[in-house]
């Protein structure tokens, strides 16, 4: 519990701002909802609850609801299934049928043309034994060492 009169003062003003702020917030995830699911399900009608979620993230973003990098990302989520959904549905009216996105996606990537190899050096016969360095000519082996004073 707040000690001042001015700390009470902001902790009321929190509360109602928490109560106006909620209710926004849900009402945006219902119109975000609500679009998602139309546009998944009926393509072609779906535009008006698209614009509705939208001016919702927009409105919502300008108060200070949400922040503006937020309302963006999930604006563009929307907007990229309702231009595929669209899409999809314009090319089924068409009668041919439109690539699924996944298999689309997963397709891979061109192989680059392989650059001329150089010439190999030619293998010796030495045995590992004649490579290696006699025991007396090898470097101590490294230790940590900590101080403990």
């Amino acid at each position: 519990m707040a000690h001042s009169k001015s700390a009470l003062k902001r902790w009321r003003q929190s509360i109602e701002r928490r109560d106006r702020n909620r209710s926004v917030k849900s009402r945006t995830r219902t119109l975000l909802t609500r679009a998602v699911s139309l546009t998944s399900n009926d393509p072609a009608d779906s535009e008006p609850a698209v614009r509705a979620a939208i001016s919702a993230l927009d409105k919502a973003a300008q108060k200070g609801i949400i922040h503006a990098n937020a309302a963006a990302r999930s604006k563009s989520r929307l907007l990229k299934r309702f231009n595929l959904a669209q899409a999809q549905s314009v090319a089924n009216a068409a009668g041919t049928a439109a690539a699924a996105p996944e298999t689309a996606a997963k397709k891979p990537a061109a192989r680059k043309a392989a650059a001329p190899k150089k010439a190999a050096a030619p293998k010796t016969t030495r045995s590992r034994a004649s490579t290696a360095k006699p025991a007396d000519e090898k470097a101590p082996r490294a230790t940590r060492s900590r101080k403990t004073s």
